[in-house]
């Protein structure tokens, strides 16, 4: 309820806002009326906590244009209680009930504000009564009336009434349970946050579970990859383990061959050595002895022997080379073979600590295939469970809503009664009223009725009455139909007019909303040619000026002015200017909407003729300098501006006033 700007409020989430003033009180039903027409417009103004809250309420409602409200801040705001009427010695006084302040209930902290709301008003059981003490005090009604202390009296028809209401003893039990659904609905949606967030967490579990399963269960085949690629090394060591033992075999008996052999060469050598020393010597006797054929026959022998020496000498060096190669390759596949132990051991060992691992993994596996099982019996445990929460929110919501529905229809019937006891007590006054009048007519004093009277006389005059009304007939009948015709009719057009007023009260929303628009629009567009205009005035006269507005909060019902300060001379308005100040500041004015707003096409007319040489340069220059976005067309008949242009076309009278046109390039 209440206006744009307070439903904007309560909506923003500012800290310290405690309510509206009809929100902060409670009231008995029959003094409900009397007390909400006291009020007035207060009823829809924003209590807060201090002024500080006010301040940003307003700057929250002026960034949002959401329009004005009043604000009541609890550390400011006074009620003047000083002047309050004495009700003691009031009490002589007819139809007086209180003071419209002591018909509320509040807390004790918002005193003040209902001091202020309600002031010294008192509170009349009716009409009459108030008028006796019409102008000594603010008076209210029952039915609404209310008498200022001015004279004024307002009252009338009180069917269509404001949407803001104090809060009544009667809906305190509907509100009470209102408020404790209210809280049961926060607290299931508390519960079922909690739940959600727990199945976000389990849900988010399983999948860290599942993660570190894949990421095992790559590590296991990774593992058992490696202990196929051991196995087979090892197969392949143990391969090439046979076959170095085997080598190594066939090496020791070649070795042991060639030492035998060695051993008998050894022996030989010293008597193949002693054998050649003999032939030598008996060599050397056969020349001195023997002819010399025998000693050829000797020498050939001796070669033979050592040819056969030497031979034996290379089979022996073979023999040690191939004896020292078996050693060397012995020793190798000796190496080779302690190496391929320890790495054979190395694979062994590393096999084991794998399928140790392996062994962990799978328990590992084991483990989280059973926390994914508990995790998702949790799950379903919290989904039950949430099922049930929301079970339980719906049927809150449902009685929430029956309630809301159920007090509808109180406040419904309420708003009838109230109508039809409005209407009755219309009809009561039309009554009395008509019975003041008879009494009127009535002669004064009034005749004395006799005791006696004659029945037959008195049905006498009966009959001579019904006869004189069935005289007045025949009756229109048809005006019973135009009334329902009548009515019908005023039902629709109360409709209608309820239509409209809805959608004035949007039309008003709007053209608030349109005519912010519109002054900032405004207000940026004259900032801008403002900026400006003080830029290409001090371009143009090296002077300065400024854009001024008659009335800065009624800008478009008020008149612009143009301050110009020319150099070496005073600040002037644009009338007391000479005509070429006046020339530079309407040609800075020009230039400077055409550069907020740019316009294809200008045409001057010797705007330059009041100015002298040097403005009309710069002038000049300022109008060269805006072509590139604009065209200008200039008629002039300074120098400087002719030289400045682009295209210049002379215009002269011919012979027979005649026009010329001639182009002149300078």
């Amino acid at each position: 309820t209440g206006s744009y700007a307070t439903k904007i409020i309560a909506q923003s989430g500012i800290s310290g806002i405690c309510g509206l003033v009809c929100q902060l009180g409670q009231v008995e039903p029959q003094y409900q009326l009397a007390l909400e027409t006291s009020a007035g417009a207060r009823l829809g103004n924003i209590v807060v906590e201090n002024d500080s809250v006010a301040a940003a309420a307003i700057e929250f409602l002026k960034r949002q244009q959401a329009g004005r409200a009043t604000f009541l801040p609890l550390n400011k705001i006074k009620g003047n209680r000083s002047n309050l009427p004495n009700l003691a010695t009031m009490r002589n006084i007819s139809g007086l009930i209180d003071l419209a302040v002591n018909l509320i209930e509040y807390e004790p902290r918002y005193q003040d504000i209902f001091a202020y709301v309600f002031g010294n008003t008192l509170v009349f059981n009716n009409l009459s009564n108030a008028r006796k003490v019409l102008g000594q005090y603010r008076i209210v009604t029952l039915e609404g009336e209310l008498l200022e202390t001015t004279g004024a009296m307002t009252g009338g028809s009180v069917a269509s009434r404001s949407s803001l209401h104090f809060g009544t003893d009667q809906g305190s039990a509907e509100a009470r349970n209102i408020a404790a659904l209210k809280e049961r609905l926060e607290e299931i949606e508390r519960i079922l946050e909690r739940c959600n967030r727990s199945i976000l967490e389990a849900s988010q579990t399983v999948k860290e579970r599942a993660l570190e399963l894949n990421e095992v269960r790559q590590t296991l085949r990774d593992h058992q990859q490696q202990v196929s690629l051991l196995e087979s090394e090892i197969r392949t060591l143990n391969n090439q383990q046979e076959q170095l033992r085997s080598q190594l075999e066939k090496n020791t008996q070649e070795f042991n061959t060639a030492q035998i052999r060695l051993k008998n060469l050894e022996a030989e050598i010293p008597n193949l050595e002693t054998k050649l020393q003999q032939d030598r010597e008996l060599l050397a006797q056969l020349e001195d002895t023997h002819s010399h054929s025998e000693w050829q026959q000797l020498q050939g022998v001796l070669r033979t022997q050592e040819t056969e020496l030497q031979q034996k000498e290379n089979a022996l060096r073979t023999v040690q080379q191939r004896l020292t190669e078996i050693e060397n390759q012995q020793t190798r596949l000796q190496e080779k073979n302690q190496a391929g132990n320890q790495k054979l051991e190395a694979t062994r060992q590393e096999q084991n600590f794998l399928t140790q691992k392996l062994e962990t993994v799978k328990n590992q596996l084991t483990e989280i295939h059973t926390n994914i099982q508990q995790i998702r019996g949790n799950v379903s445990k919290v989904e039950a469970k949430l099922g049930e929460e929301k079970k339980q929110r719906d049927q809150v919501e449902t009685n929430l809503g029956e309630l809301r529905l159920a007090k509808q229809q109180l406040d419904w019937q309420i708003e009838k009664l109230q109508e039809t006891q409005t209407g009755r007590r219309e009809q009561l006054t039309i009554k009395l009223e008509q019975i003041a009048a008879i009494k009127i007519e009535l002669p004064d004093p009034l005749p004395n009725i006799p005791n006696n009277l004659d029945l037959a006389a008195l049905q006498r005059d009966l009959r001579s009455l019904q006869k004189r009304m069935e005289a007045l007939e025949p009756v229109n009948m048809l005006a019973l139909e135009e009334f329902e015709r009548t009515q019908t009719r005023l039902e629709e057009l109360t409709q209608k007019l309820t239509t409209l007023e809805g959608e004035r009260t949007e039309l008003l929303l709007r053209i608030e909303n349109f005519t912010t628009l519109r002054r900032r629009a405004f207000q940026e567009a004259f900032d801008a040619v403002n900026e400006n205009f003080q830029t290409i005035f001090a371009q143009l006269s090296e002077g300065d000026g400024y854009l001024e507005i008659d009335n800065s909060e009624d800008p478009f019902t008020s008149g612009l002015n143009l301050i110009a300060h020319p150099k070496g001379k005073p600040v002037q308005r644009l009338t007391s200017m000479s005509g070429g100040e006046k020339s530079l500041t309407a040609l800075s004015f020009i230039f400077a909407l055409q550069k907020y707003r740019p316009s294809p096409f200008y045409a001057f007319d010797e705007v330059d003729m009041f100015l002298d040489g040097s403005n009309v340069e710069r002038l000049a220059r300022m109008i060269k300098s805006q072509t590139e976005k604009a065209q200008f067309i200039v008629v002039s008949l300074r120098r400087p501006m002719m030289e400045a242009s682009q295209r210049t076309i002379g215009v002269t009278q011919a012979r027979g006033a005649y026009t010329q046109v001639l182009g002149i390039k300078l």
